[in-house]
C-alpha cells in the first residue's frame, strides 16, 4: 500500500513461568538476558533472550519490590530490597550476588548513569535518594526529595536525575554533579513510574491515581502535556529511537 503504514497487531510469542508474583523486569542489551523480580519469594529470575528459558534464579534480599536495573557496560544488575533497606548487586556473567549495600528505608526504584557508573535508589520510607558508587558499592550521598519517592530515572547526557514523589504529586530534579535538588515539578496525583527520552530530553511520569501521564520538558522543568490513559498507570517505558 503506497503511502500507507502497515500496522501489525501485537501478539504474545512466548509465556515464561517464573517464581511467585513477578513485579518488575529489566533487560541487559549487552547480553539479551532479562531479569525479573519476584518480591514474595525474594528472587530474580534470569531469562535467556533467545530461548525464553529461565537460566537461573538468584536469591537477593527481602521483598525486592519494583527496582531492577542493568548496566550494559559492566554487566552488573542492581535490585532494590524494599523490606530490608538494601540493594543487591548481581554479576551478570555468573548470575551471583557479589555485593549487598545498605541504602535508605524501603527502597523502590533504581536507575544508573552508565557514563558515571553511579546508581540511584528512591527510598520511599526515608524520603531520600541514595547515590551509590558503582565501583565500591558504597553510598556516597543521600539526597532529600519529596514525600514517598518511588520512581527514579536518569538522563546521562544532561547529568540529571528525576524522582517521582508518590505522596507529594511531584517530580524532583537532581543535579548529578552536585547531588542537589534543582527543581520540583508538580505533576498528577500519586506519580509512580518515570522515564526519560534522552533524544528529546522529555520526561514522562505515570500518575497512578490520576490516570494520566505528565510530559515534562527537561530544558524548562515544566509540564507541557497531560495525557489521559487507562486506569492506574504504574510503569512507563520510552523508545528513544522512535520517540514513543
Amino acid at each position: 500500500m503506497t503511502g500507507e503504514t502497515a500496522h501489525v497487531s501485537p501478539t504474545v510469542v512466548s509465556t515464561v513461568p517464573v517464581a511467585g508474583s513477578p513485579f518488575d523486569a529489566a533487560v541487559n542489551p549487552a547480553t539479551g538476558q532479562t531479569y525479573v523480580v519476584s518480591p514474595l519469594v525474594g528472587t530474580v529470575s534470569v531469562i535467556d533472550g533467545v530461548t525464553d528459558a529461565v537460566l537461573t534464579t538468584v536469591a537477593v534480599g527481602t521483598g525486592p519490590f519494583s527496582g531492577v536495573a542493568a548496566n550494559p557496560t559492566t554487566g552488573l544488575v542492581y535490585v532494590t530490597n524494599f523490606s530490608d533497606g538494601t540493594i543487591s548487586v548481581i554479576d551478570g556473567a555468573t548470575n551471583t550476588v557479589v555485593a549487598t549495600a545498605p541504602v535508605g528505608a524501603s527502597p523502590v526504584g533504581v536507575a544508573l548513569n552508565p557514563l558515571t557508573g553511579l546508581i540511584y535508589t528512591a527510598n520511599l520510607g526515608s524520603g531520600t535518594v541514595s547515590v551509590i558508587d558503582g565501583g565500591t558499592n558504597a553510598v556516597i550521598a543521600t539526597v532529600p526529595v519529596g514525600a514517598s519517592p518511588v520512581g527514579v530515572a536518569v538522563n546521562p547526557l544532561a547529568g540529571l536525575i528525576y524522582v517521582t514523589n508518590l505522596g507529594g504529586g511531584t517530580v524532583s530534579v537532581i543535579d548529578g554533579a552536585t547531588n542537589a535538588v534543582v527543581a520540583t515539578v508538580p505533576v498528577g496525583v500519586s506519580p509512580f513510574g518515570v522515564e526519560v527520552n534522552v533524544s528529546t530530553g522529555f520526561v514522562y511520569a505515570a500518575n497512578f491515581s490520576h490516570d494520566t501521564v505528565s510530559v515534562i520538558e527537561g530544558a524548562t522543568n515544566t509540564v507541557i502535556a497531560t495525557v489521559p490513559v487507562v486506569d492506574g498507570p504504574v510503569g512507563i517505558a520510552v523508545n528513544s529511537a522512535t520517540g514513543f
